[in-house]
């Protein structure tokens, strides 16, 4: 049974419903109509919020069928970047202009530091890793051995979280904040100028930051000769 098939199988799907108006409210993408890669047209459009079910069991088919072809579509790779011809490498890659293909790598990247749980170290491994194969074998599968070895240094910085700065000034934390920390709180609207002076006030090694820029504190003016 062919994989078209078995989506159009009553026995697995049943109770399909095209979402209201093309794309439901849920729906973030609007698939282009291409054929089947590790997801079928019909899987596609489930994921993107245009095809509903009416039986649970039918979604959790739909869901399964999604899971088991990506679990072994990813397993394909192993033998994809090692055995692949040649000219089967070049005709993939001119099948994308560049634009589109470092998006679809940036979201293969996305995909798995998502599903290892956003851990760096491994992901640092796992480019390394990846990186000194390809740097060490050539479209032919010959291995070449110039690459000695490969460093990534991994380093994402994030917008600090408001709301649990906002608690510590609640807390009477506030003079523990550095002065980026107070400068997002601002930014964020939770604290304007007369709310700086407050915290000033009543804590003498809260940072000298407001909605302008910097404010030297009373103590460091009285130390200036």
């Amino acid at each position: 049974m062919s994989d078209e098939d078995q989506d159009n199988n009553r026995e697995l799907f049943t109770g399909v419903e095209d979402a209201k108006d093309g794309l439901s409210s849920e729906s973030l993408l609007d698939p282009v109509d291409r054929p089947r890669g590790i997801l079928s047209p019909t899987d596609r459009e489930y994921l993107c919020g245009m095809k509903d079910y009416s039986h649970d069991q039918t979604e959790l088919n739909r869901r399964q069928a999604i899971r088991e072809r990506t679990i072994e579509g990813i397993r394909d790779f192993n033998l994809l970047w090692l055995l692949l011809e040649q000219s089967e490498w070049e005709k993939i890659m001119e099948a994308f202009d560049t634009e589109e293909l470092n998006t679809a790598f940036s979201s293969i990247l996305a995909f798995m530091y998502i599903g290892i749980d956003q851990d760096t170290g491994r992901m640092g491994q796992i480019l390394e890793r990846g990186l000194y194969l390809g740097a060490n074998y050539d479209t032919s599968g010959r291995w070449s051995g110039r690459a000695n070895s490969v460093d990534v240094d991994i380093d994402i910085e994030y917008e600090p979280n408001v709301d649990q700065l906002y608690e510590r000034i609640e807390e009477g934390e506030g003079g523990q904040l550095t002065p980026s920390e107070v400068g997002a709180l601002v930014k964020a609207g939770k604290l304007d100028s007369a709310d700086l002076e407050e915290l000033e006030d009543t804590n003498e090694e809260f940072p000298g930051v407001y909605a302008g820029g910097t404010i030297e504190s009373t103590q460091d003016e009285e130390a200036d000769p």
